[in-house]
């Protein structure tokens, strides 16, 4: 068993598992192979049914650095409001039950630290883990300078799996907002950008697990949420400030139709005109004004979804 540590952790390690049972332990393994010792481990079990908890327990009876949590299921943003209240290093890093870190993760972000002490969100890239087993090796993006809110705001390019950042930015930009069950993390990052820029350290940390529960599938729901809070984010203070107003009007136009496009290709007729009209108030196109066209001859033939067409529609998704 680890001796507990003199002082308190330099990195506190965050990761929610929900029915992970195939993977979460090989995850919280590939923490404790880590170079550095420094960590602390926190497992939020947001109310697995496959024996998911009882793996991380076990684990953590051997090694005092990890913490497991219980809590009925509650997605991936309570999960890790969770943790962060329980964190106690002064820099937060990130790992989901599936995927798993390189050796050297937790030192590659300590000596980008160390060279650039005023650094206050740091980030990495990731490699992808087939389900044959094999490593695809892939080129981070923006790995060449730092980036902030502009960059965030045209795509979502930080993973939790490759990110690093003080715990300062959640006392400042305030945790996950738990009724988000996806896009929790591009909502946060878009809140913490308004506060530093992000910086890349130009190495991957880790590799994203490729499995049959993991592939997102993009939904008129899904891209509409996903505007919806881009949406929002510039419409708050602090946000429209650091966005030019034609980066605006094209991401947002561009966004919003592809919500159309999918709930038009989904026979969803009413909610794809919805979404073609307000994209249409940001960036007219000759296709988007054919297909609403079409969706009003449509929408009486449409069925009707599980919800409307707006931000609510995309909040369902899993834990880690």
């Amino acid at each position: 068993m680890h001796s507990p540590a003199d002082q308190a952790p330099t990195f506190s390690v965050i990761m929610p598992v929900y029915n992970h049972a195939a993977y979460v332990a090989e995850a919280i393994r590939s923490v404790q192979a880590q170079t550095r010792r420094d960590w602390e481990l926190i497992v939020v079990d947001d109310g697995s049914t496959d024996g998911s908890a009882a793996i991380a327990e076990s684990l953590a009876a051997d090694d005092e650095r990890i913490a497991v949590l219980h809590q009925p299921n509650a997605g991936p943003a309570t999960a890790r409001n969770a943790a962060l209240a329980r964190a106690k290093a002064a820099w937060l890093t990130f790992l989901d039950s599936d995927d798993l870190w390189l050796p050297d993760a937790l030192q590659g972000y300590a000596q980008y630290i160390a060279e650039h002490p005023e650094a206050r969100f740091i980030y990495g890239y990731r490699d992808r883990l087939n389900a044959d087993g094999s490593v695809t090796r892939l080129e981070g993006e923006y790995q060449d300078k730092p980036t902030g809110a502009a960059e965030l705001f045209q795509r979502m390019f930080l993973s939790h799996l490759c990110v690093c950042y003080r715990r300062e930015l959640i006392d400042q930009a305030g945790p996950y907002d738990p009724t988000l069950r996806r896009c929790e993390d591009y909502e946060l990052y878009l809140r913490i950008s308004r506060y530093c820029r992000f910086e890349p350290i130009g190495r991957a940390t880790g590799l994203r697990r490729r499995h049959g529960t993991n592939l997102s599938r993009q939904t008129g729901a899904s891209r509409t949420l996903e505007a919806d809070l881009l949406r929002r984010f510039v419409e708050e203070p602090g946000g429209k400030e650091l966005i030019p107003p034609e980066t605006v009007r094209r991401r947002l136009g561009t966004l919003y139709y592809a919500a159309g496009r999918q709930y038009f290709k989904a026979g969803r007729f009413a909610d794809a005109l919805k979404v073609f009209r307000i994209s249409r108030s940001y960036r007219g196109s000759v296709k988007g004004r054919v297909l609403a066209a079409l969706c009003l001859v449509l929408r009486p033939l449409g069925r009707r979804g599980d919800s409307p067409a707006s931000g609510e529609s995309g909040r369902a998704s899993r834990s880690g």
